[in-house]
């Protein structure tokens, strides 16, 4: 697995939309600053800077620039026969789906920290780290702001995570990149414009869990169940990975 794994990462680094897609996150995180200027939007402090975009981040930004790269990764590489060659060592189907899995986990966790502290840099340069955290009209101490804001950024990547294992078992099925990235999106797009339209169908979407930040500041205030709203991507995540661990092993591989 940890071979598996190295090669993943070694691949990825050779790979020019990596960096392209951390200064995606990066320019997200300047457009407060830009709002700020031009339109006088109220910006508060470096404290409560990097959730000023989260929203933005996680629902539209994050799901296209995965949904990219997880479709090139399996169905380019399927195509190619890269997964093939990968099984002529002594693993099995499912270690080499369980790998990029864990890989794709990790990749979204290193975009999600990279915007928080890319964030907290760019907002506390230019508008001074402050003198308070407030969120949702409720103030809380500063080490209690920054648990949030982590939080957030951390629990985010489940959604993510249950999405790209959605683009990861379309990849195994269809195999061409184009067509996988155009399915998960046009997936995206429709489940993102359900979630506008009824209140009833949100809690069957994965689109309306990928803003975490309302479930972390509720359990900050007590509220309890929140972490209950976790479940859903859990399963969806669960779900689909043993439904591509399964197409997978069942797949004539080209060597």
């Amino acid at each position: 697995m940890s071979g598996l794994l190295k090669n993943e990462w070694l691949k990825l680094a050779n790979n020019k939309k990596l960096y392209f897609f951390l200064l995606a996150v990066a320019a997200i995180q300047f457009l407060p600053v830009f709002m700020t200027l031009f339109l006088k939007m109220r910006t508060l402090n470096g404290q409560v800077y990097p959730l000023t975009m989260f929203g933005v981040l996680v629902s539209f930004v994050l799901p296209l620039l995965l949904l990219i790269l997880v479709a090139e990764t399996v169905a380019e590489e399927h195509t190619a026969g890269l997964l093939a060659l990968s099984l002529l060592h002594p693993v099995t189907r499912g270690k080499v789906i369980a790998a990029k899995a864990v890989f794709f986990f990790t990749v979204i966790l290193v975009f999600l920290l990279f915007a928080m502290l890319f964030g907290y840099a760019v907002g506390t340069l230019l508008f001074g780290w402050g003198g308070g955290f407030m969120l949702r009209g409720t103030a809380f101490p500063t080490g209690k702001g920054v648990a949030i804001t982590f939080l957030s950024y951390v629990t985010a990547a489940l959604p993510q995570f249950a999405f790209c294992q959605l683009v990861m078992f379309l990849a195994v099925v269809i195999n061409s990149s184009a067509a996988v990235a155009g399915i998960a999106a046009g997936i995206f797009i429709f489940s993102s414009m359900l979630m506008l339209l009824s209140d009833e169908i949100k809690p069957f979407l994965l689109t309306s869990y990928f803003n975490t930040v309302p479930a972390v500041a509720d359990f900050a205030i007590g509220k309890t169940g929140v972490f209950a709203q976790f479940s859903f991507p859990a399963l969806y995540a669960l779900v689909f990975f043993l439904l591509t661990v399964l197409v997978f092993s069942k797949k004539d591989m080209l060597f």
